[in-house]
């Protein structure tokens, strides 16, 4: 007992001073112990696996985390002094070192935070300011994927860029961009790039070719304009009263161009279509062997005036 009496000196006399700078010691320390923990705990799995990285941020601040998911991926980050607060982020087990930057993008997104890749660094800006960021633009199918923010222009062949843009807007996020350039026709859209990916199939899938393409039925016998009245009439029995109660693939429009004695016909059912070209068709047969009636088509005079004309030579021929 005395040895070790002797060895122990007496501490010196407290004060409040004394006592202040220790406890402000003490929270330094408890701080750079926590980023630490941070750093090991996130990357503590690499000793055992380099492929995987077993994840344990709970409450912890962003500034500590974006050190050691930068430590783990490799990537440089810049963040705005705007973006602070704590991040919760746990696996179970260990994953792919892969999904650590993407798993990080989500958690960012949850806290109102966003990424921006731009040369080699990736900015993390509060989501109302992504837009404005320089990041990645394309055109054409968008290469990356997750929580990034990009810039992509769809140009359109067949549908209005304005219109689409009015039914694609509730599908982006609110803190982000769509609008339409009218002189290209085409679509901007800046949002997360998961989200361009699934506007851009939308768009592939609405902007197709019209189905229902004119067709033009040249007739060699009968008249187009007695062609026509009789085949819509046809179609009327066939489908009920005409108007809004004929589904849209149902519906024939029939044009007759007494010109050229030709028939246009359209129709948004091809297999329909065919059918009326074909009704059209067999309407359009010679008169009867011995018959007395003849159609003749005139390309430049008026009929009526032709008929009342041959009218006219006929009751003098007759004397009638």
């Amino acid at each position: 007992m005395a040895v070790v009496s002797s060895l122990v000196r007496p501490p010196p006399p407290a004060t409040a001073g004394h006592f202040a700078t220790r406890r402000s010691r003490l929270r330094r320390w408890f701080r750079r112990l926590l980023a630490a923990a941070l750093l090991l705990g996130a990357a503590g799995a690499l000793a055992q696996d380099s492929d995987t990285v077993t994840l344990n941020f709970v409450n912890a601040d962003i500034d500590a985390v974006v050190k050691a998911v930068g430590e783990i991926t490799g990537r440089n980050f810049l963040v705005d002094p705007r973006v602070k607060g704590t991040v919760n982020i746990v696996s179970a087990r260990p994953v792919a070192k892969s999904l650590v930057y993407p798993t990080f993008l989500s958690a960012l997104r949850m806290q109102g935070f966003s990424a921006v890749e731009s040369d080699g660094v990736v900015k993390i800006v509060p989501e109302a300011e992504a837009k404005t960021q320089a990041g990645p633009v394309t055109r054409g199918s968008v290469g990356t994927t997750g929580d990034r923010i990009v810039t992509q222009v769809i140009p359109l062949r067949h549908e209005s860029a304005a219109q689409l843009v009015t039914v694609l807007r509730p599908l982006v996020s609110p803190n982000n961009t769509i609008a339409a350039y009218i002189p290209g026709n085409a679509i901007i859209v800046t949002d997360y790039a998961d989200n361009v990916k699934r506007i851009d199939r939308i768009v592939a899938s609405l902007d197709q070719a019209p189905v229902g393409e004119p067709t033009l039925v040249t007739l060699k016998n009968a008249s187009a304009l007695d062609v026509v009245a009789l085949v819509n009439r046809v179609l009327t029995e066939n489908t009920g009263a005409p108007g809004p109660q004929v589904e849209t693939r149902e519906r024939v429009a029939l044009v007759a161009d007494p010109r050229s004695n030709s028939i246009l016909v359209r129709a948004e059912n091809p297999a329909r279509g065919a059918r009326v070209r074909q009704l059209i068709e067999q309407l359009d047969t010679p008169t009867r062997p011995g018959g007395n009636v003849f159609i003749v088509y005139l390309k430049n005079a008026e009929a009526a005036q032709v008929a009342e004309t041959l009218r006219g030579l006929y009751r003098e021929a007759t004397g009638g």
